[in-house]
């Protein structure tokens, strides 16, 4: 059987329980990648040698990264052949080798200018658009937001419900809401129960006030946020990067509960945000060391340090009088 009817078949059935941004991702990876190079080959005639030197040859415009997820795609019609009984070797896609590459996620900004987009966004004042972009400071995806609809808020409990069909983990999820987030979609409750005429509104909470329909995206508004507060561009999905990384970094808020904040299965995932201090090096290695000396000597030098923190302190303070005293004396 052909790799490409193999494809046609196997992505028919996974369709209904796959969301459309997956669906899109595989048809386009097979696509443009796939099809081009294996269509038409029966899955019996190609061998390891052969999706080695494919990988070789994408790894020339593509990052590893990319060619991985590529991979697994193939990878998954082996699967289904194997299921369908349409192949019996072994999966050789596994065999093929990539270099290794860095996954984790290196979000530079500096703490203070993290500070500046956080405030940016709880300044922002457009209708609708702020109260969007502030469910994205919640640590949510941006699709997550837009598809949001009133099955999946329990109001009088504070909690939101992400089932597995609108969530990339694919597991049902349930976060408490903040009481900010609660005040903020009582008022949109209030508006949806008058239109409806119905205590228990259904569909999607963000309309477009022009189409009443959910909105397709918030690129534009995210600009125009960004440019009235002086920020450098960013992409919206960034916000979730800036969620992690402050509260990981800057606030010491544990891995474990911002994993799930982000809606994360796995905890390395979450991990991929944790910024390394070149000072972590000397504090371990300091410690190891003091725990080594005698308790006497470590207080003395503890003592002497004080000593020269305290004489530190004195002489800023006297420059400051002798300043402010200079200060009178010319006026």
């Amino acid at each position: 059987m052909k790799i490409e009817t193999i494809f046609e078949e196997y992505i028919s059935l996974k369709r209904p329980l796959i969301s459309l941004q997956t669906y899109r991702t595989n048809v386009g990876y097979y696509k443009n990648h796939i099809a081009p190079r294996f269509g038409d080959r029966e899955i019996n005639t190609i061998h390891y040698i052969d999706y080695q030197k494919f990988s070789n040859d994408m790894l020339i415009d593509h990052k590893p990264k990319t060619v991985k997820n590529i991979l697994v795609v193939l990878s998954t019609l082996y699967k289904y052949a194997k299921k369908m009984n349409y192949y019996n070797g072994d999966n050789i896609v596994t065999y093929v080798e990539l270099p290794r590459f860095d996954n984790k996620i290196y979000f530079t900004l500096s703490p203070d200018l993290q500070k500046r987009y956080i405030k940016a966004i709880l300044g922002f004042q457009e209708p609708v658009y702020k109260d969007i972009f502030l469910f994205l400071l919640q640590g949510r995806r941006v699709k997550e937001v837009l598809d949001l609809k009133w099955e999946q808020i329990d109001l009088i409990n504070s909690i939101l419900y992400l089932p597995a069909t609108h969530n990339k983990s694919k597991k049902n999820l349930s976060f408490e809401l903040t009481d900010q987030i609660v005040n903020m979609l009582s008022e949109y409750y209030d508006i949806a129960v008058q239109m409806q005429n119905s205590v228990y509104p259904t569909g999607h909470i963000f309309l477009n006030p022009r189409t009443q329909k959910k909105y397709s995206g918030i690129r534009k508004p995210w600009l125009r946020l960004l440019k009235r507060a002086g920020l450098p561009k960013m992409r919206i999905h960034d916000i979730r990067h800036l969620v992690a990384t402050y509260c990981i970094n800057e606030l010491g808020i544990s891995i474990e509960k911002v994993s799930h904040t982000l809606g994360h299965t796995n905890i390395t995932t979450t991990q991929r945000y944790l910024n390394s201090k070149p000072q972590n090096a000397k504090i371990v290695i300091d410690t190891m060391m003091d725990s080594l000396k005698p308790k006497k000597d470590t207080y003395i030098e503890r003592l002497e340090n004080d000593f020269k923190i305290a004489e530190s302190v004195k002489t800023t303070a006297m420059a400051i009088q002798n300043g402010i005293k200079l200060d009178k004396e010319l006026t």
